[in-house]
């Protein structure tokens, strides 16, 4: 569990009992995201981290059953939301913003929320997670290693954002910017869309992401270090430029006034990350364009179904963004890996807590 800033360390709990309407998870793996970096940065609360988690199920109580649809020993994949269930917000695709799975509004989630809320077991960078009342979970095969398994939720990220928001679909272009986990799952997603040219942009220590990419079917991948991107993407595209660019790198006044300009009249641009208060953006060239601009964050539940889905038919090419694992004693090391602070160029690792 994390207790302070970039520190980890092993501390053994009691096992929870577990009521007619949860369940207990053995996980089985636990795939560390990008959004652990920030996480294993702050001061509280302390919490076992691990959102992206995969496992068998335990212990089960009988209304937990018929809810959920399993039996003991399913292996399962585990969202990290915890929404109500009844609000305005939970009876459409979009429960992933209901307050009471937000921890910033007091809410439950997994990998976010404290050790002082019991049962504790909130993440899955542990032997064992509780399964809450509220779980949204996906049955997953067998037949599929568990670290690939840990990709659905990423890989989810990718078709909500370059399909579901992005509308990516046959004879478009599209430009994604960053190849991380999420980059490549967007890659990955519009390409499967039909997207006629699909380009990844990185950068000089993203080469082996970069080539990854062009695995996952990015049609040009660039380093906008050593060539300017946009006469390529002019010319590519006989001067009609992008119809959709989606910025999962930085957010910032450099990558969305390339975005701006990449862009064909009434293309689209998603921010799956953004500062707050960037200045610089040439606003003027968006509103000639008659651009639009959307903000994307999270996953339906249909998406992480498609991502399983495809990580079953197609796990050849999609084992190419499983990089490495790593035992609970290795933590840190998995989290700087993910941050790309280790010699090694990792895209998605994992976490083995029996390993």
């Amino acid at each position: 569990m994390t207790y302070e800033p970039f520190r980890s360390e092993i501390r053994e709990f009691q096992l929870p009992e577990i009521a007619d309407d949860a369940g207990l998870l053995r996980i089985e793996a636990a795939g560390v995201c990008g959004s652990d970096i920030g996480a294993h940065a702050e001061v509280a609360p302390e919490r076992i981290l691990g959102h992206e988690n995969v496992g068998v199920i335990e212990v089960l109580g009988s209304k937990a059953a018929v809810r959920w649809g399993v039996e003991v020993r399913d292996r399962v994949v585990v969202e990290e939301y915890l929404p109500c269930g009844h609000c305005d917000i939970c009876q459409t695709t979009d429960f992933r913003f209901c307050k009471e799975s937000d921890p910033t509004a007091g809410g439950v989630r997994y990998g976010s929320t404290g050790i002082t809320v019991n049962p504790g077991y909130w993440g899955g960078f542990a032997e064992f997670m509780y399964l809450h009342p509220r779980t949204v979970l996906h049955k997953a095969p067998r037949d599929v290693s568990p670290e690939l398994l840990t990709m659905a939720l990423p890989l989810g990220n990718g078709y909500e954002w370059a399909v579901v928001e992005g509308g990516s679909r046959p004879g478009q272009t599209v430009i994604v910017f960053g190849p991380g986990q999420q980059g490549l799952a967007c890659v990955y997603a519009a390409k499967k869309a039909g997207a006629e040219s699909v380009i990844l942009l990185g950068v000089g220590k993203d080469s082996h992401r970069l080539k990854v990419g062009r695995l996952l079917g990015a049609d040009i991948v660039l380093d906008i270090e050593s060539v300017d991107p946009l006469p390529i993407i002019k010319e590519m595209t006989g001067g009609k430029l992008a119809d959709l660019v989606i910025d999962t790198a930085r957010g910032d006044a450099a990558t969305l006034s390339s975005a701006i300009l990449m862009l064909k009249q009434r293309g689209s641009l998603l921010l799956a990350t953004a500062k707050n208060n960037v200045s610089g953006i040439p606003l003027g060239d968006a509103q000639w364009k008659t651009l639009s601009l959307r903000g994307v964050r999270g996953h339906s539940y249909a998406a992480v179904e498609w991502a399983i889905g495809q990580i079953g038919k197609d796990r050849d090419v999609l084992a190419n963004i499983v990089t490495q694992s790593f035992g609970l004693n290795d933590v840190d090391l998995a989290i700087r890996a993910t941050a790309n602070e280790t010699e090694h160029q990792s895209i998605h690792v994992s976490i083995l807590p029996w390993q």
